[in-house]
């Protein structure tokens, strides 16, 4: 299968993933806060949150695989390949027990942190047995990395849905009588299930694939810690800027006001993984490109534009009708988050510039300093958090995290990237002033004309009104001519097609 149907078919799923995966938790998010109460949602949030943290302990590692088994295929020599398969699968079976262990231990001492804040031993039982999930997941990458490297996003966006299809309905029978242990064994039941048949699919993909003690090599090894070297602080800081405000939040304030906040934020998380649902498949992309000495740069400008041009369309209706769908969806108690979502929405137009150049950096293998902007970024971002949190609460928290979004990932981004690479500076600033001017001027205009009372029929009917009037207004402004020209062929193409049919 050519690349370009491998792009298209990965992108079609990961888009279809993405509704199912918003689906499930727009449905979930109401029935955890209605069984559970808002301090029952804001503890599963925090678990999830203490969880997400031991991605550190990845040390840089899984893209370092990833590049590595992209080359090793390319060179189509199985020993090789295998080489990296075996001495991944033991450096990550390593690294997860060291994580479990260390999640073990947080259990033991959270109460010292959190205090009267939440319950002590239900927190340490809930992160002593999910302490087996984070050494699945550690023992998983070398797996993925297959399936990057074939391109075939499609295979792990289906078990992904699988997985979210299984958790939704274990959760949705369990947790009325298990409370927050039905949330866990649902968790963990479906990615024992998915793993299983992800390993089943990479077989299939390269037979050649075996695991070998013998081939676990040193030389290997200090070849992947060579290029994850600088991942690691990169890692820190991301997993800083993500997982962070739980913690400001429950200190500051309370596990209440973490769901209120948790609210906004799965809403732009949402939208969020919408937006970066074609640029996924770039990464490997990139790799591939700079494996054959290809130039990055044009890939790279036209991967900023369809990031904000994502951004915008995903975005603006969000702005507009936020906070009637946060009312009706979990009720008037938490209307103060459609303020807070403002914020988070911005941070992700900071992203779309970030994201494209860490790709590029990784695939050149020139981002040793990316770390240090992405470490700065997550020290901005917590230190004003807490700051700005202690005198404003929420609206403090959320607008530390977007000043430091900004600072990071886009300022000190573009000034790393163009040491390497050419950089079309005004052609990006102006993308990007058009596209937060589209949805930061135009749709908080409209937001003050849409009634916050509002019913679900008025909700869609706006919401897709507001979705095609910002889809033409960004097409407009935020693609330059020849992306205008190839998505307008494209989709004279497929109206033909379906035409035909």
């Amino acid at each position: 299968m050519s690349t370009k149907k491998l792009f298209f078919k990965s992108s079609v799923f990961r888009f279809i993933e993405r509704i199912v995966l918003v689906v499930s938790s727009l449905l979930l998010t109401p029935y955890f806060i209605n069984v559970l109460g808002a301090n029952g949602y804001g503890f599963w949030l925090l678990i999830l949150s203490i969880i997400g943290w031991f991605n550190i302990i990845e040390l840089g590692f899984p893209s370092a695989v990833q590049r590595h088994t992209i080359l090793a295929l390319e060179k189509d020599d199985p020993l090789a390949v295998n080489t990296v398969f075996s001495t991944s699968l033991v450096l990550f079976g390593c690294l997860g027990l060291v994580a479990a262990a260390l999640l073990a231990c947080v259990a033991l001492f959270s109460a010292d942190f959190f205090g009267a804040a939440v319950d002590e031993n239900a927190l340490k039982m809930a992160l002593f047995v999910l302490s087996a999930k984070i050494l699945m997941d550690f023992l998983m990458n070398p797996f993925h990395g297959f399936i990057t490297a074939f391109l075939r996003l499609d295979i792990d966006s289906n078990l992904v849905m699988v997985n979210v299809l299984i958790k939704s309905v274990l959760i949705f029978l369990l947790i009325p009588t298990m409370n927050i242990w039905g949330a866990i064994i649902a968790t963990l039941f479906a990615d024992v299930l998915t793993n299983g048949i992800k390993i089943y699919y990479v077989k299939k993909l390269y037979p050649a694939m075996k695991f070998s003690f013998k081939l676990a090599s040193k030389d290997e090894l200090k070849s992947l810690f060579a290029f994850s070297k600088h991942v690691v602080a990169n890692g820190v800081a991301n997993t800083l800027n993500s997982k962070a405000d739980p913690f400001i939040v429950t200190k500051l304030i309370g596990l209440s006001s973490v769901a209120v906040y948790g609210v906004a934020n799965r809403l732009a998380e949402h939208i969020k993984s919408f937006v970066f649902t074609v640029n996924g498949f770039l990464s490997p992309v990139f790799m591939k490109k700079m494996s054959k000495n290809e130039s990055l740069d044009d890939l790279f400008h036209n991967a900023i534009m369809i990031n904000l041009f994502f951004a915008t369309i995903f975005s603006a209706p969000l702005i507009i009708l936020g906070k009637a769908f946060i009312i009706l969806w979990v009720g008037e108690e938490f209307e103060s988050a459609a303020n807070i979502l403002y914020f988070l929405i911005f941070t992700f137009f900071c992203q779309a510039i970030y994201t494209s150049v860490n790709q590029v950096l990784l695939a050149q293998a020139q981002h040793k300093y990316i770390s240090l902007v992405s470490l700065f970024g997550a020290i901005t971002n917590i230190s004003l958090s807490i700051v700005l949190g202690v005198k404003y609460g929420l609206i403090g928290v959320a607008i530390g995290t977007s000043i430091g979004s900004f600072v990071a990932n886009i300022v000190l981004s573009l000034w790393l990237y163009s040491f390497y690479n050419e950089l079309k500076f005004w052609l990006i600033i102006r993308k990007l002033f058009w596209a937060n001017f589209l949805v930061f001027g135009v749709g908080l205009w409209l937001a003050l004309v849409v009634m916050s009372t509002i019913t679900w029929f008025e909700l869609v009917i706006y919401g897709a009104v507001s979705f095609i009037l910002f889809l033409m207004l960004s097409w407009l402004l935020v693609l330059d001519t020849s992306l205008r020209k190839i998505s307008g062929h494209y989709f004279i193409s497929i109206s033909k097609k379906l035409l035909k049919k």
